[in-house]
């Protein structure tokens, strides 16, 4: 009985999950009026929700005017701003992601929103979906629609940028910008961040004090947050005088992600890790992913192989193996991202000023690492 009503709870919180991700994606302007909508099979696959959740989530949309389901043609957006309320006459800026998570974008955008309507300000968004020539297209738009700032999320920042050009002009214009999450090495913004190196050295030096010295991880190459996380890695395992094997680093980028998570590809990494007491994963998604993997295995977290991630991720909150992760500030980001840019806004200086931020390192309370200092290993 007790299992049966933790699997409602489940579905019920899933649900919520995906119509607040739904419902936001609507409301901020990403998807507009007639824009077809994903369809169920879509959703199931990328959020690994069953077909019954994934309905439930798009009938309340649907009860709601927000989507309306064409049979035999899709399900398409039914919302759209009535006129005189389009925010024409108030003062705009543009808000550049690369992609929207699951489970960052509704938080991130929400804490954004918070500061920037209580100003006046309407939210123009744009999503590059991690393509570099979007992210061109949408520098211009912005820049010949003269919004008051900018905030972006980089794409593909662990490259050098090609924007060169258009990032001066937003400079020349005195067009107050921030980023968000991340920065490129190759053009100087200042930036709201995770400290993605701190973060990640702290979480493995704990693997380390727990007992673990075979560790191996999953890391994300396209972004610098991925790269600033492989790095803390190795530096701690380096200053632990722990061995470091190529075999048991996987790397994928937004491009091959469905490829590289495909059960050939996991059977691949499985096989080459495990003599691997632990696991460090780029983000909690990914872990969970490989986490449902090796359950269908036989193979426990953590009695079997620790696990540890980045992001605190609301998924956890349905599970109950929850992994050990720095906490991502998600709304508190988005608001204090949105504070400096109104500060910036407010200094005729501001390319001289530092705005600046990374948020101090906090883990969750994850129980997804085993003690096993006290057990033989082979070392």
């Amino acid at each position: 009985m007790t299992k049966e009503i933790d699997k409602h709870i489940n579905e019920n919180l899933k649900y919520q999950k995906l119509y607040k991700w739904g419902r936001t994606l609507i409301l901020s302007g990403v998807l507009k009026y007639g824009d077809k909508f994903m369809s169920e099979h879509v959703l199931e696959k990328k959020f690994g929700y069953s077909r019954q959740t994934v309905r439930v989530a798009l009938e309340k949309m649907e009860q709601e005017g927000l989507i309306q389901r064409v049979r035999g043609s899709g399900t398409y957006v039914s919302y759209h701003t009535d006129a005189g309320e389009d925010g024409d006459d108030k003062p705009h800026i543009g808000l550049i992601l690369s992609y929207f998570a699951d489970y960052l974008f509704p938080e991130v955008y929400a804490g954004i929103e918070s500061v920037m309507k209580e100003q006046g300000f309407q939210i123009d968004v744009a999503i590059t979906r991690n393509h570099l020539n979007e992210e061109t297209m949408y520098l211009e738009n912005f820049l010949k629609s003269g919004v008051s700032g900018l905030i972006i999320e980089g794409t593909r920042t662990s490259f050098p940028n090609p924007n060169h050009r258009l990032y001066k002009e937003i400079k020349r214009k005195n067009m107050p910008t921030i980023f968000i999450h991340n920065h490129y090495a190759n053009i100087h913004f200042d930036s709201v961040e995770m400290a993605d190196s701190k973060g990640s050295y702290e979480l493995t030096r704990h693997l380390i004090e727990s007992g673990h010295r075979k560790i191996g991880g999953m890391f994300k190459y396209d972004d610098i947050q991925g790269m600033e996380r492989y790095r803390g890695f190795t530096e701690c395992l380096s200053d632990f005088g722990l061995h470091y094997d190529d075999h048991w680093i996987r790397w994928y980028s937004t491009k091959d992600m469905e490829d590289k998570f495909s059960k050939k590809s996991l059977m691949e990494f499985y096989r080459r890790t495990k003599e691997c007491t632990a696991l460090f994963f780029y983000n909690d998604e990914i872990a969970y992913r490989y986490m449902d993997f090796l359950t269908e295995r036989g193979v426990r977290v953590p009695e079997d192989v620790s696990m540890v991630s980045f992001d605190d991720a609301k998924m956890q909150e349905t599970v109950a193996v929850k992994v050990l992760s720095v906490v991502h500030p998600k709304f508190e980001l988005g608001r204090l991202t949105a504070r400096n840019l109104l500060r910036m806004m407010n200094d005729s200086e501001w390319t001289h000023h530092n705005y600046s931020y990374q948020f101090p390192v906090t883990f969750n309370s994850g129980n997804s690492v085993k003690d096993i200092r006290n057990y033989k290993t082979n070392e």
